[in-house]
């Protein structure tokens, strides 16, 4: 058993390695970027068959390499995806069925594709569509009970925090977690109160639903957030300019 985040990581990354698939850009270096492996098309399709789904229409899937076939089914099934760019540094864009020519579906779900068909989107847009019928991240290490981290920037813990903040998600919104079965871990580990715990954990040769009893995050805690990624990321940026009386739109 783990007693920290950073040698599960390490361990982790030594045996998904044997499994993963090489980013373009990142090749096999983890700290970047949640990798593709073998039988993720198995826990995308498994995806599909939550009611949530089924019945869905709103869902944000981040950019993990792992996501790109659930990204591409969501815009076959025509369901609206709203997803961060890398390091949210450009925000967050939305693409759906309509964005999207026929026979560019796969491409569309890449990163690359979600660049020129997306259409870029604030968070005021956003909590124009209502609320999500599903959040899905990939992670580096997920626990049974539903604790989740991955490369170690809190991405999602922030994507989590400003959506639940805008009320588009809330205790009762589906959190899904994709990943190889390697990824599943035991920590001795208690959540952070800015840690997103999942409900469902979704691999290639399994479906487990979680039962933490840890509450999800209700919003940002800005005294704990590093003032440079506040200013880094425009969203953010923004929601703390509202959120402490400064002025200016949410984006």
């Amino acid at each position: 058993m783990f007693q920290d985040r950073s040698s599960a990581r390490e361990q982790v990354w030594k045996e998904l390695r044997l499994v993963a698939k090489p980013d373009s850009r990142f090749h096999y270096n983890f700290k970047e970027f949640i990798p593709d492996y073998e039988g993720s098309d198995i826990g995308n399709q498994r995806i599909r068959e939550f009611p949530f789904y089924k019945n869905g229409r709103l869902f944000f899937i981040t950019p993990d390499n792992n996501l790109t076939g659930l990204r591409e089914s969501a815009i076959l099934d025509e369901k609206i995806v709203v997803m961060s760019t890398y390091g949210i540094i450009r925000g967050f864009l939305k693409i759906a069925r309509n964005d999207v020519p026929a026979g560019q579906e796969a491409f569309a779900a890449t990163l690359d594709g979600m660049d020129r068909y997306r259409q870029p989107i604030t968070l005021e847009q956003i909590a124009s569509l209502g609320q999500f019928d599903m959040m899905v991240t990939g992670a580096s290490v997920i626990t049974m009970d539903g604790l989740r981290f991955g490369k170690g920037h809190g991405y999602f813990d922030l994507e989590w925090a400003m959506m639940r903040s805008i009320g588009v998600a809330d205790e009762n919104t589906p959190l899904v977690a994709v990943a190889h079965d390697c990824q599943i871990t035991k920590v001795n580990i208690k959540p952070e109160p800015h840690d997103t715990i999942i409900d469902y954990i979704v691999t290639p040769t399994r479906t487990i639903k979680t039962a933490s009893g840890y509450p999800k995050p209700t919003g940002i805690n800005w005294d704990l957030l590093p003032t440079d990624m506040r200013e880094q990321i425009p969203p953010l940026r923004s929601l703390y300019q509202q959120t402490r009386g400064e002025g200016g739109d949410v984006q």
